[in-house]
């Protein structure tokens, strides 16, 4: 679902280099427990459920509920500021830093080496960080995608019925997992996305939402028709963050011939 743009002339990575850096972030998210470190940040909520609830340091709230963790999944979100991510997000969001300077807050805090202290030129340090921050806005435009398919749940009760009795799932797990639904009508032949038209509404997504894989388009530039129609979407977590989306057919999914098919003509 990834893909990356244009060309450069920087230098390019061996697998060595690109595996120092996966296994570096791994290694960091794992040594760095999201709900320990946000205690150790100040954070002060409870337990509700599978999630702790509690104040966000931005801005007060009358129930101290609005910032809510996801040991789960290692994610949060601040329903009143709306600001989420992972464990690196979150210390920007406490201390008001920048990528670099929470990610070595945690190597600190887990006495791991500081990324800028391997063997890696400062240019190819700069590429890690380019192509990181370019997977890390698909996975929050995926994010942001899965959000917005939970809400149009609440349009669908008969879907909402048939995850919780066909898949079994709890109302607390569709809530956690962000278990969602794409509308059939949002992108019929001559309609553009209704996903789209809100995801462009967000200045850093404007313009990059073909990144995602989640619409058909010929002009990367839009407009933009749905991939997913009619169909439950089932959001894959990795450290707080979507980083890829699976559907499931229902009897709102169009037959049509821009839907996909398996060898006896059905619907997959």
């Amino acid at each position: 679902m990834f893909m990356a743009q244009g060309g450069s002339t920087q230098p390019q990575k061996t697998d060595k280099e690109k595996k120092y850096i996966m296994d570096y972030y791994t290694q960091l998210k794992l040594k760095n427990e999201i709900l320990s470190v946000a205690y150790g940040l100040g954070y002060s909520g409870t337990p509700s459920g599978s999630c702790f609830q509690g104040d966000c340091p931005k801005h007060g709230s009358t129930r101290e509920k609005c910032l809510t963790i996801w040991p789960g999944i290692q994610g949060w979100k601040c329903f009143h500021c709306h600001a989420k991510g992972d464990v690196i997000n979150l210390v920007e969001h406490y201390k008001s830093c920048d990528h670099v300077n929470a990610r070595n807050y945690l190597a600190d805090r887990a006495k791991m080496p500081r990324l800028g202290q391997s063997k890696m030129s400062v240019e190819e340090l700069e590429q890690i960080k380019q192509e990181q921050e370019e997977k890390d806005l698909v996975f929050a435009m995926l994010t942001a995608s899965a959000e917005w398919y939970h809400v149009q749940l609440d349009n669908f009760l008969d879907i909402q019925t048939h995850l919780t009795e066909h898949y079994k799932f709890s109302e607390d797990i569709i809530k956690e997992l962000q278990i969602g639904f794409a509308p059939p009508g949002s992108s019929q032949p001559n309609n553009t996305s209704d996903l789209a038209g809100h995801l462009q509404k967000i200045p850093e997504f404007k313009g990059k939402l073909s990144l995602t894989g989640l619409f058909n388009f010929k002009d990367p530039g839009g407009p933009y028709y749905d991939y997913f129609k009619g169909r439950i979407i089932i959001p894959f977590w990795r450290d707080g963050k979507v980083v890829d989306l699976i559907a499931r057919a229902t009897q709102h999914t169009p037959v049509d011939k821009y839907e996909c098919y398996n060898m006896e003509d059905k619907i997959k």
